[in-house]
C-alpha cells in the first residue's frame, strides 16, 4: 500500500513539474511575439520588461518636374517623421544641395518645394539630408536622413547632327541599296525616360535617287546602276531629318546637309572620232 501510495505521488509531482514547465515556456514565447525580453531575476529585484519602439521617416517618393512655369513655388512633396503628432513641438531641418536656396521645407509640417525653375540638362538631381529636432530643447530626435529630388524630363531639346553638311562620295552605277554614309544625330533630353530622346530619321530631300534608314541614319542609293550614271548627273543635294518622340507628332526636328558626288567608273570604252580613216 505504501509502494501504491509513493508511485502516486511521484507521478503527481511529475505532472505538475511539466505543467510548470509548460506553462512557463508558453508565457516567455509569447513574451517574445510581443517583442519583449525577459531577464532573470537578480537578488528579488523582479522581472524588467523592455519594449521595442519603431522609428523611421515616411515621406513621398520625391519627382520634380523641369522647366516649371508656373507662378507659385513648385510643391514636391511631405517628410514626415513617425514622432510627428502634429503638437507643434517638432522643428523640420533641411541641408544639402541648394538648401534654403533652390529647395526649402516648411519647419512645421515637413512640406517641400522647389523655388526656382530648374533645366534636367543642367542637373539631374539633388541630393539633400532632413532631420527633425524638438523645438524647445534643440534635440535631435531623428537621425539625419539623406534623399533625392529628381527631375523629371520634358521634350525641351531638339535633335542635334553631329556635322551641319556631310560631304561623301559614291561610285556611279552601284547597285540599289549600296551604302553611301552614315549620319548621326544626339537629343539632349532624357533616353531613360519616355520617347523624348528617341530619334528617327527621314529624308526631306533626295528622293528617289537616295533613302535613309529611319532607326540607324544609313544612306544608300535607292536607284539601280542605269539611273546613276556620273555622265547624266554627277552631283546631289540630300537633307536628313531626324525626329525625336520616336517620329510621332509633336516631336521636336533638326536637320543636316548631305552633299554626295557620283565618282567615275571605268565604264565608257575608248571611241574613234572616225569609223574609218
Amino acid at each position: 500500500m505504501r509502494t501504491c501510495l509513493l508511485v502516486l505521488l511521484w507521478a503527481s509531482l511529475s505532472l505538475y513539474v511539466d505543467n510548470m514547465s509548460i506553462t512557463r515556456r508558453i508565457v516567455v514565447e509569447m513574451g517574445e511575439m510581443e517583442g519583449e525580453k525577459e531577464e532573470d531575476r537578480d537578488g528579488g529585484k523582479g522581472e524588467k520588461l523592455l519594449k521595442r519602439f519603431k522609428r523611421g521617416w515616411m515621406w513621398n517618393q520625391f519627382f520634380l518636374q523641369e522647366e516649371y512655369t508656373g507662378s507659385d513655388k513648385q510643391y514636391i512633396g511631405k517628410l514626415q517623421s513617425d514622432m510627428d503628432r502634429g503638437d507643434g513641438t517638432l522643428k523640420y531641418i533641411l541641408s544639402g544641395d541648394g538648401a534654403g536656396d533652390i529647395f526649402t521645407i516648411d519647419e512645421n509640417n515637413g512640406d517641400l518645394h522647389a523655388n526656382k525653375r530648374l533645366d534636367r540638362e543642367d542637373k539631374a538631381f539633388y541630393t539633400l539630408r532632413a532631420t527633425v529636432v524638438n523645438k524647445n530643447t534643440g534635440i535631435k530626435l531623428e537621425p539625419e536622413t539623406e534623399f533625392i529630388v529628381k527631375l523629371h524630363d520634358i521634350n525641351d531639346n531638339e535633335p542635334i547632327f553631329t556635322k551641319e553638311l556631310y560631304t561623301v562620295s559614291v561610285p556611279e552605277r552601284s547597285n540599289m541599296g549600296t551604302s553611301v554614309t552614315q549620319v548621326t544625330a544626339t537629343d539632349a533630353d532624357d533616353s531613360m525616360y519616355g520617347n523624348s530622346a528617341k530619334l528617327r530619321y527621314s529624308i526631306s530631300q533626295g528622293h528617289p535617287y537616295f533613302s535613309v534608314e529611319p532607326d540607324t541614319g544609313i544612306i544608300r542609293t535607292a536607284l539601280g546602276p542605269g539611273e546613276m550614271d556620273r555622265e547624266k548627273r554627277e552631283h546631289y543635294q540630300v537633307v536628313i531629318e531626324a525626329k525625336d518622340m520616336a517620329g510621332q507628332r509633336g516631336g521636336l526636328t533638326g536637320t543636316t546637309m548631305v552633299n554626295i558626288t557620283l565618282t567615275d567608273v571605268n565604264d565608257n570604252p575608248p571611241r574613234f572620232s572616225q569609223s574609218e580613216y
